[in-house]
């Protein structure tokens, strides 16, 4: 499942002069490239789809992530193997199939959202070579933090850590209301009270968030696409527009103006 796109190298923002541009366009470059060669597992699927909100700075429409996760045709293309109720068709799995139709989701949902994203971010990122002075100027490629914005890194390691609790599951009811704090917390409250609320008091959706059989990854996947994901989305809308960019200091490269 693997494609021949090119991936990031420093031959691609070493010209850059938006350097939180160059970040940015590095980042979206290798999530492109991750949809192109697929996935081994539907928990993979979401782990990705959290770094494409951030990479996307929330671009991706709010119920993308549940349609996607929930579609037999796009799940079996992004997993290469039949999933769902296609495991039962008649009709041969194509590998071919499922390579053209991660191209079409690269060009229809993927690419889009990097142009709105660009769109909306293009003209913040500092221009580092706007200037006849000579100075150090940011390495786009040893930057820490997607966009040069540190709330942004916050933001993304956060979600990617409550993600993976939600996936193993919860030892207890207890275990779960503190993790349903921490995510209405973390997602700058765009995942609503009402969403933890309405799962906790309905007792077999609590008792699949807290199973640890396979129906309950299921159902945990699932409604991690639907609240989980896009919660977080709205959230890195808000952030990405208001985060200041800040170089990470240690990793610099000197600059000197022609002429």
């Amino acid at each position: 499942m693997s494609s021949t796109y090119r991936r990031a190298d420093s031959a691609d923002t070493e010209d850059v002069p938006r350097r939180a541009l160059a970040k940015l366009s590095a980042d979206q470059r290798d999530a492109f490239q991750r949809l192109l060669d697929g996935f081994e597992s539907r928990s993979g699927v979401l782990r990705w789809m959290s770094e494409v909100t951030v990479h996307t700075l929330g671009a991706l429409e709010d119920d993308w992530f549940a349609a996607v996760i929930s579609s037999p045709g796009s799940m079996s293309a992004l997993l290469d193997e039949p999933w769902g109720p296609l495991r039962d068709a008649d009709e041969p799995f194509s590998s071919a199939t499922a390579d053209e139709i991660r191209r079409s989701m690269a060009v229809m949902d993927l690419l889009p959202a990097i142009r709105r994203a660009h769109r909306e971010f293009r003209w913040s990122a500092k221009d580092y070579l706007g200037t006849d002075e000579v100075g150090d100027i940011p390495d786009a490629q040893a930057q820490l933090h997607p966009a040069m914005r540190p709330e942004l890194g916050t933001l993304q390691s956060r979600m990617s850590g409550l993600l993976d609790e939600l996936l193993r599951g919860f030892r207890d009811e207890d275990a779960f209301v503190e993790w349903g704090q921490e995510v209405v917390q973390a997602s700058y409250a765009e995942v609503d009270a009402g969403v933890i609320e309405a799962a906790y008091f309905e007792l077999p959706v609590r008792r699949l968030l807290l199973s640890d059989d396979p129906r309950g990854l299921f159902f945990r996947e699932s409604w991690a696409a639907e609240f989980f994901l896009a919660g977080f989305n709205a959230s890195v809308r808000q952030v990405s527009g208001r985060a200041a960019e800040v170089p990470s200091q240690p990793n610099t490269e000197r600059f000197v103006p022609n002429g």
